[in-house]
């Protein structure tokens, strides 16, 4: 047997029950039978992708209390098996997951208090920046146009509900979430700076233009959409955050 056909009847074996044509195919290592064996590895696997979840949704896991969350990630890890062993990247399409099912549609800010979770994630896990200085971002705020690109360890977040306010009890005692004003939107700035992770909420005008700077447009081009709104001391204070919390990753000139 090939080592590649040996590794695709082991991870079958612990996703799914193994015929007794493949158990016959195979040898145990000690004195566990294969059928024990591959229990006892379906249980870890099972708890590393379980543990995985927690740590990231850990806001989702104290709304729904341990025995839903328990619940609902069993049948996620049995519906995504992890493709990898890379513990990292597992959960990444659990907010469409919880999309699709009906334990959880009478809550309706969990699918954006998961996708939330997964940006903190996502930023935490990100290379420690190293933006431009910031006498740099000053010597060219003032020209004609330019173009911003922002470190990776950033995000922009937005909400029809204030899922940073579940998010801050997250490490007190559990009690019901009605208890706590999340039915208002939010603008929520992500960013990791010396090597610590930040959430601060921005003017949703301002979300949207840092979005549009990301995309790829110019100052100009992503100022122009919102004219109307956007006022010069606006301008100011957008500057301000962009240079205060040091996501910028360099400036073009155009």
């Amino acid at each position: 047997m090939k080592t590649s056909e040996a590794q695709h009847l082991f991870k079958s074996g612990m996703f799914n029950v193994v015929s007794d044509q493949v158990l016959q195919g195979m040898r145990p290592v000690g004195n566990i039978p294969l059928e024990q064996g591959f229990e006892i590895y379906h249980d870890i696997y099972y708890s590393k992708l379980a543990g995985a979840l927690a740590r990231t949704y850990e806001t989702f896991a104290w709304v729904l209390g341990p025995d839903l969350f328990h619940e609902l990630t069993g049948r996620y890890i049995e519906s995504q098996p992890a493709v990898s062993f890379r513990l990292s990247e597992y959960g990444a399409n659990f907010p469409e997951y919880l999309g699709a099912t009906a334990k959880t549609r009478g809550i309706p800010f969990l699918q954006d208090l998961a996708q939330f979770e997964w940006l903190l994630k996502e930023v935490n896990n990100a290379a420690t920046p190293d933006p431009v200085p910031v006498e740099n971002v000053h010597d060219v705020i003032h020209s004609n146009n330019f173009r911003i690109s922002f470190i990776e360890a950033m995000g922009i977040f937005q909400s029809m509900y204030s899922v940073t306010s579940l998010w801050a009890h997250r490490k007190e005692p559990r009690y019901m979430y009605e208890d706590i004003d999340w039915n208002k939107p939010e603008s929520v700035l992500i960013y990791k700076k010396d090597k610590e992770l930040m959430v601060e909420p921005i003017d949703p005008t301002h979300a949207e233009v840092i979005l549009d700077l990301r995309k790829g447009k110019s100052i100009s081009q992503a100022l122009s959409g919102f004219s109307e709104v956007i006022s010069p001391a606006d301008n100011k204070k957008l500057f301000h955050i962009l240079m205060r919390t040091g996501i910028i990753d360099d400036i073009i000139l155009l």
